[in-house]
């Protein structure tokens, strides 16, 4: 029972999350969280079950909060992939409550599992609260030497994205 009442839960955050109204914020300023500030203490597990904390990774460095089933998500992932490139000197990670077959799923539709740079990673639904507040998705967060450069939440063009990289 424990099982399906988080698994409401999480379908009920992933519809919400996707039919909110599209906003593109382009010069929103960081928020003052912690979260906002520096790269976030989330635990993301890999599709190949390794864990890791998001705190520890180096470089530049995008996180992209996003659920397969999102039609606002599925077109960021194409306009990604069609414009990798600009992304060349970033790790791109695209992290999400959902399965690690519905995220292989997403990565091989899409294609971006083809390039090094593109991630896949899973996490909880308590962990993307308690690090990000509540979000829509997508959102994409863009880091540099583990400090929040740009944040966009809600579905944004990728042309925009990519002034900030």
């Amino acid at each position: 029972m424990k099982n399906r009442s988080i698994l409401l839960w999480v379908c009920v955050f992933a519809v919400t999350a996707c039919n909110k109204p599209q906003e593109t914020k382009t010069n929103e300023q960081p928020s003052t969280t912690i979260a906002a500030n520096d790269l976030p203490a989330m635990t993301i597990t890999s599709l190949d079950g390794n864990q890791f904390s998001a705190k520890n990774l180096t470089g530049k460095n995008i996180i992209i909060m996003f659920q397969p089933d999102c039609d606002h998500c599925q077109r960021e992932a194409k306009q990604i992939g069609e414009n990798i490139k600009a992304f060349k000197d970033y790790q791109l990670y695209f992290v999400s409550s959902a399965t690690r077959e519905e995220l292989q799923k997403f990565a091989s539709e899409y294609t971006l599992d083809k390039f090094s740079n593109v991630h896949f990673g899973s996490t909880s639904v308590n962990d993307v609260i308690n690090t990000y507040g509540q979000i829509e998705t997508p959102s994409i967060y863009i880091y540099d030497d583990r400090k929040l450069i740009q944040k966009f939440n809600g579905e944004v063009e990728i042309s925009e994205v990519v002034k900030h990289l």
